[in-house]
């Protein structure tokens, strides 16, 4: 009984540490890959948006580094 209770706690705390793990790894993700990618994207946007003829394209790529940033 002993045993059976220690390995259930056992699996408790490998699948809490499992969450966390997941957690931090797309947190990092998000933060030194994605983020810096939209904001890249969001100032060509802008310096495309200054001119007359790619006011399209930065339209595009401001949609583009906003999916970047709200993709799971």
């Amino acid at each position: 009984m002993i045993t059976l209770l220690s390995l259930f706690i056992i699996g408790i705390l490998l699948w809490v540490g499992f969450i966390i793990t997941g957690a931090f790894f797309k947190a990092i993700i998000w933060l030194f890959i994605q983020l810096p990618i939209a904001l890249i994207l969001w100032d060509l946007g802008v310096a495309c948006c200054c001119t007359l003829i790619l006011i399209p394209v930065g339209v595009k790529l401001f949609g583009v580094g906003g999916r970047v940033v709200s993709y799971v």
